[in-house]
């Protein structure tokens, strides 16, 4: 039963890896490093920081825990990647997935873990779908992100703002869940963010050919 939550994003990034292995071979030193850094952090966490699963009636404090621990704080590491490569910005944008993937293999299930067992269903299934997703659209929304800001497009607004959506919305849809809202409410939420996230980048992993053409390189 655990076996899907483990192994789901190790078996996403080999495919993605697998599947465009002469664009990214260079580039595994990325997914190592974030490895590497997801590891130590839930090491760390693990030895020096006692953190118990939130049980009280604050939906919104809930929210800002849940949206800050699973999504912020991984895109913060992604960020100090960001800082520290020498890479161009392009290969830097271009790398995100490479980063995150093998950076929720080693986090996401630990904060799962750190829940009491036995784990529902949503924390086994539904959430580590939800955030694969998640990666997923942000890796192909960040390299439309970047293009448009290149070309200084008035349409960087609408991207971020995407983003700020993609980010925002399996937290949403934990919170529902954890506080008991209807099923049909976030099942419903859930299927359409995996659906819509999932046609926006032509489906797992296809990350789409981006149309605007670029004259440089940052």
């Amino acid at each position: 039963m655990y076996l899907f939550c483990l192994l789901l994003f190790p078996l996403a990034f080999l495919y993605y890896v697998v599947s465009r292995f002469p664009a990214v071979k260079t580039r595994l030193m990325i997914s190592f490093f974030a490895f590497v850094l997801a590891g130590v952090i839930c090491a760390f966490r693990g030895f020096f920081m006692f953190r118990s699963p939130y049980i009280g009636g604050r939906l919104a404090y809930f929210y800002a825990q849940t949206v800050f621990t699973c999504a912020v704080f991984p895109l913060l590491a992604y960020c100090v990647f960001l800082l520290l490569s020498r890479d161009s910005w392009r290969t830097k944008i271009e790398s995100c997935a490479l980063f995150l993937l093998p950076f929720y293999a080693v986090y996401l299930p630990a904060e799962i873990f750190a829940n009491a067992v036995p784990l529902p269903f949503f924390f086994l299934f539904v959430k580590p779908v939800l955030y694969l997703v998640m990666v997923i659209a942000i890796s192909s929304e960040g390299r439309t992100l970047f293009n448009v800001i290149v070309l200084k497009r008035k349409a960087c607004v609408v991207s971020a703002l995407i983003i700020l959506v993609e980010i925002a919305l399996p937290a949403l849809i934990e919170t529902l869940w954890r506080y008991a809202f209807s099923a049909m409410l976030w099942g419903t939420l859930s299927a359409g963010y995996i659906i819509l996230c999932a046609l926006r980048t032509k489906f797992v992993f296809k990350l789409r050919e981006e149309l605007l053409p670029i004259k440089k390189t940052v």
